[in-house]
This record gives C-alpha cells, structure tokens and sequence, in this order.
C-alpha cells in the first residue's frame, strides 16, 4: 500500500509540473529544473532575441550584432530563417538565469531539430558571451567550447 500511495504522489506533482510550465513531458531535450515549453514562435526580434507564445526569450550565451552593427541583418535572418513566424519551439530556460534579462527568458531555443544557439555560433553569426559561462547550466554544452 505505501508504494501505491508514493506512486501515485510522484504521478500527481508531475502532472503539477508540467501543468505549471516547469517541464515538457513531450522532449527529452528539456534540462535542468526551469521552465521549459514548447509554443509558437511569434516574432523574430533580433538575432538572438525571439518571442514564443509572445513571450521574449534572449538566447543564452550568444551574442549578435546589434542594429546598424556589421552582421545584425544576417543574424536575424539566420534566426528567422532557422525558426520562422508560425514554426514550432522548444524553450529550455537556463537554470543559472532564471531571473531573466530586462524582462527575456535566458533559454536554449530549438526549433525542429536545431538548436538554434548552437546554429548561429557554429555558422559565425554569434559569440559566445563569456561574462555567463560561469552561470549557464549550458556552459558545458560542445556548442559553448569558448566557455571552457
């Protein structure tokens, strides 16, 4: 009876979970212990800026030209090319910036089968932004190598 009851508690709290946005029990892609969801990209803001579900979500540990910078329009390309208007994401929030970025969800991003942070560094649209290395759950990541 006591192993019922504890399997039924652990069914429970992971139905809270992933009702609360904690966990998506559809990807195994999805690490850590913060949010991570899947929605819609709605808009494409910058290179490493988007918005799923309306929500601003900031790339963790990459960094794109900045407007009227040499490469912003090619990153935000990339980016929009990667993970159109319309297209499906996953959001896996950073476990190290849960506290967010002037209002942005600090998140791996990907977008079909690619991760869209991964893809900008590895196509030179992107640095990687050493200041978080040491705060990135992410940091250990092959993509994130200039970390180590």
């Amino acid at each position: 009876m006591p192993m019922v009851m504890a399997v039924i508690v652990i069914i429970i709290l992971a139905l809270v979970l992933v009702a609360l946005n904690q966990i998506d029990s559809t990807d195994g892609r999805c690490e850590g212990l913060a949010r991570c969801f899947t929605g819609t990209v709605t808009e494409i803001i910058d290179g490493d800026t988007i918005e799923v579900d309306d929500q601003k979500i900031r790339l963790a540990l990459v960094n794109t030209p900045e407007r009227n910078q040499a490469g912003y329009e090619e990153a935000k390309q990339f980016t929009a090319t990667l993970c159109p208007v319309g297209s499906q994401a996953l959001v896996d929030e950073d476990d190290g910036q849960t506290g967010g970025s002037y209002g942005r969800i600090v998140a791996v991003v990907y977008c079909g089968d690619k991760n869209l942070n991964a893809e900008l560094v590895s196509a030179g649209h992107a640095e990687i932004l050493q200041e978080f290395c040491d705060i990135s759950e992410f940091a250990i990541e092959d993509w994130a190598a200039d970390c180590r």
